[in-house]
């Protein structure tokens, strides 16, 4: 996954970054550009606990605007959560003065050009009026400005499903893989090495569009195929 330039543009997105009763977004509202339609962009966000109290935290996400065929999910904490998750349904404990930099919001454009903004805010989950939000634009394709990829962020892996022998296909030689339904449901798979790829047999699969996640030796990554019967 890439992240590439960012800019502030309060001049036509309200900053929303300023200080909530008990935390704070340390992250301005945010573009993201990448001329490629083949890259995840990938936005992230330090939090910030105010008060002397430890504070149980979610993340909620709002689309603003989304592009035809591009598809926004988001990471807090360990865990990552499908693009039908609109509030995360765990809760991170953010401590005394206490900066957490673990949210990750994502969109993958399916290859297709175009903009979407997402809006992600962080909630206290004892009182869901004290939060603070942030804004992301993502733009995808020619016009967008290059930059290098920053080192050990996620990047995008190519998979496939075979819907004759009702197989998954990630090109990755290794590791361990995580694999999630529509509904953010964890899916269990047995991927096995077979010379190019993890394959697993994925027959027992409901159609829908499923999100694997791995790690390898060049770090993260993340794909997503669509299973049909």
């Amino acid at each position: 996954m890439r992240k590439l330039i960012l800019f502030t543009f309060g001049s036509f997105l309200i900053f929303q970054s300023a200080k909530a009763q008990s935390l704070t977004v340390l992250t301005e509202d945010t573009l993201l550009q990448d001329p490629s339609t083949n890259v995840l962009l990938e936005a992230r966000a330090d939090i910030q606990n105010n008060t002397n109290v430890p504070i149980r935290t979610l993340v909620s996400r709002e689309e603003i605007v989304i592009a035809p065929e591009h598809v926004n999910y988001f990471c807090w904490g360990v865990s990552c959560y499908a693009p039908t998750t609109i509030v995360s349904p765990d809760t991170i404990t953010v401590n005394p003065n206490q900066l957490n930099g673990t949210f990750k919001g994502i969109i993958d454009p399916g290859g297709l050009e175009g903009n979407s903004t997402i809006r992600y805010c962080f909630i206290n989950a004892l009182n869901s009026a004290d939060k603070a939000c942030f804004v992301v634009k993502y733009q995808f394709g020619p016009a967008s400005v290059v930059a290098p990829k920053e080192p050990g962020q996620t990047v995008k892996v190519p998979a496939t499903y075979d819907a004759g022998s009702q197989t998954i296909k990630v090109n990755v030689n290794g590791g361990k893989i995580e694999i999630l339904n529509m509904l953010g449901q964890k899916v269990d798979l047995n991927f096995r090495y077979d010379g190019t790829g993890m394959e697993a047999d994925a027959s027992t699969l409901k159609t829908g569009y499923y999100f694997l996640f791995g790690t390898n030796e060049k770090g993260p990554w993340s794909a997503r195929v669509i299973v049909t019967k």
